[in-house]
């Protein structure tokens, strides 16, 4: 059996990139058991799990597939001698070359993925070096009457930071976790920029179309609550779309998807981007390919959480990957000429990277008290704080009769449960019972989506299937639900955007049997109405009791059981996926998850290999 072979054997190698590398060795002469041929097998399967590329330095000596038998025969050479390797193969070129691999120093890139980072790059500095023209005392007075003075107890005001840096530069990151205040910053950002450019072109976009409509949602909140003058109301946008939807996907173009692009570019003078940890590095480069270099990007999420699912950090590349910031000299001097008082509590150094001057972070949450158990376990959780996180979850244990605690642990032993357990089933049903109970469609999704069961796995003894067979079958055994399966009740997430019926990867509904005995597939609308069609006509889509935590990105529940995996040396026990999990959760968090595993979590920060952050000017980790 050849090298490849085994190694895909082993679980080691995709099939996808076993054919992979044997069209390299093909191509380029070369055997399976080359180093340039194992090469180029590990960067597929990196890019395949998230990876953009290849790390020689990291990997230089060591087996690039050390679980497999065949560890020692993939060991890597030293650094030199690989670079040397893979620059004799015809198919690796250096920057500004014609070829499948670029080796760009010390990374190895499939080309286009080189390319996409190096173009989100060049357009991201170029930004910040054209900062735009802004009437500085009409700012100032503006930013006094959004912004009046807080109580001292309060802080900074981060919000105000983040907004005038919002004016001042062409580009900005608002990070923050929930109830931060993104939504409400980013309104009042759009207020100012009005009164400084009337009849500014604004649009609205999010990676999914559940995410644009939650956005939508909560700025028209947002802007019920704000004094706002009558013509500010009036030019803010009152919808938002998908970015491939904003970009103009075509199906049936095979050179380039999208119908904006640099020779056609979008009708923007500024875009706004919610969910920015959601978006990959192909798809940022398509949009910053296709916003004029004049217009505006401001983009929102949360640093904290987890990266987008396809290859690429974006976000965490552009926010140092949780470095505390700094700033320049200048740009401090501009926020404290406009009386941005929070300026004051950034450092200013004479060097920092670009970037740092178009990023702001929203620290205070008006969501979780300080006494919040939900808000003080991601805190501990971002902190890499593992003892004290348990500490609190043993806290938990011993408050879990109380009806106010907005933390539960559901398994504080030190062995995982192989099954679902019964406590955990028992929630699910409670919950799930009460929509079911209902005889009107739009009560029960509206009962629905107060909770959910979030699970780091799709699969294994806590994964998401599993957790959607058991909650199934317990309901039909209570006849709750109907003997076909996929019936009356059945919740259902699309997997598969559907630009004709206007549902998209992500978008949640119930079957619903109509007055007349039709089972349709019932969507919430942003109107507060009810979107039907028939059953039959739903596009790609899945049961959806239990959801992965990728998947909830965007959404949250008043209260979330959050599932992690039994085995304690699971790849998907990280940092950021259980952050994200926790903060889904509003009012109650039920962690099921064992004492190592969740510990291992909290010190295992996601690793994707990038050189975003470097060519942005951050030092390499």
């Amino acid at each position: 059996m050849s090298i490849l072979a085994s190694l895909q054997e082993n679980g080691q190698l995709s099939a996808l990139s076993v054919h992979f590398a044997r069209f390299i060795a093909r191509t380029a002469g070369l055997e399976e058991d080359d180093p340039a041929v194992l090469t180029a097998a590990a960067l597929s399967q990196r890019n395949q799990l998230g990876d953009v590329c290849l790390p020689l330095a990291e990997l230089a000596g060591q087996a690039l597939f050390p679980a497999a038998t065949l560890a020692e025969r993939t060991r890597a050479p030293a650094l030199q001698n690989w670079r040397e390797a893979l620059l004799r193969c015809r198919c690796v070129g250096e920057p500004g070359e014609r070829a499948p691999f670029i080796l760009d120093g010390e990374r190895l890139y499939l080309q286009r993925f080189w390319r996409h980072e190096t173009a989100v790059a060049q357009a991201l500095l170029e930004r910040l070096q054209s900062p735009p023209q802004v009437d500085a005392p009409g700012l100032q007075s503006a930013l006094a009457a959004l912004f009046p003075e807080p109580p001292s107890t309060v802080g900074p005001d981060w919000q105000k930071l983040a907004s005038a840096l919002a004016v001042l530069q062409r580009f900005v990151v608002i990070s923050g976790g929930p109830g931060t205040g993104k939504t409400t910053t980013v309104v009042k950002v759009l207020s100012l920029l009005l009164a400084q450019q009337p009849g500014l072109r604004i649009a609205l976009a999010a990676p999914t179309g559940k995410a644009a409509a939650r956005m939508v949602e909560s700025m028209r909140a947002v802007r019920r609550s704000l004094p706002l003058a009558p013509a500010v109301h009036a030019a803010l946008p009152d919808a938002a779309s998908t970015l491939h939807r904003l970009l103009g996907w075509q199906a049936d173009i095979s050179r380039y998807p999208y119908r904006h692009q640099r020779d056609n570019p979008l009708p923007l003078d500024c875009l706004v981007i919610d969910e920015a940890s959601m978006i990959d590095l192909p798809l940022m480069h398509a949009v910053l390919d296709a916003l004029p270099a004049e217009a505006r990007l401001i983009l929102l999420g949360d640093r904290d959480q987890l990266a987008s699912v396809e290859a690429g950090n974006v976000l965490g590349d552009m926010t140092g990957h949780g470095r505390a910031l700094a700033c320049s000299h200048a740009m401090r001097s501009r926020l404290l000429a406009l009386e941005v008082d929070a300026a004051q509590a950034l450092p200013a150094a004479d060097t920092v990277a670009p970037i740092q001057d178009a990023i702001a972070i929203l620290r205070h949450s008006h969501r979780f008290a300080a006494d919040s158990g939900i808000g003080r376990l991601a805190r501990l959780v971002n902190a890499a704080d593992a003892a004290q996180g348990l500490a609190l979850l043993q806290q938990a244990v011993a408050q879990a009769a109380s009806a106010s605690a907005d933390l539960v642990w559901l398994q504080s032993g030190a062995q995982p449960r192989p099954a679902v357990p019964h406590d955990a089933l028992d929630w699910a049903l409670r919950h799930y019972k009460e929509y079911l109970a209902q005889t009107d469609v739009q009560a029960a999704l509206t009962v629905f989506a107060r909770a959910r069961i979030l699970c780091a796995a799709h699969e294994g003894p806590l994964g998401k299937e599993e957790f959607n067979r058991q909650v199934e079958a317990a309901l039909r055994r209570l006849g709750l639900l109907e003997a076909d399966t996929q019936g009356h009740g059945t919740p259902v997430m699309v997997t598969a955007n559907d630009y004709e019926l206007q549902l998209y990867n992500g978008d949640i509904g119930l079957l619903w049997r109509s007055p007349q005995g039709r089972l349709e597939a019932c969507f919430p609308q942003l109107d507060g109405q009810v979107r039907r069609l028939p059953a039959v006509s739903l596009p790609a889509h899945e049961v959806a009791w239990a959801m992965t935590v990728h998947k909830s990105q965007g959404s949250e529940f008043d209260e979330v059981l959050l599932v992690l995996p039994t085995e304690p040396d699971s790849p998907l026990l990280l940092r950021e996926l259980l952050y994200t999990g926790i903060t889904r959760a509003r009012r109650r968090l039920l962690l099921l998850a064992g004492a190592e595993a969740f510990a291992r979590s909290c010190v295992s920060p996601a690793r994707r290999s990038s050189g975003l952050a470097a060519r942005l000017g951050w030092p390499d980790d």
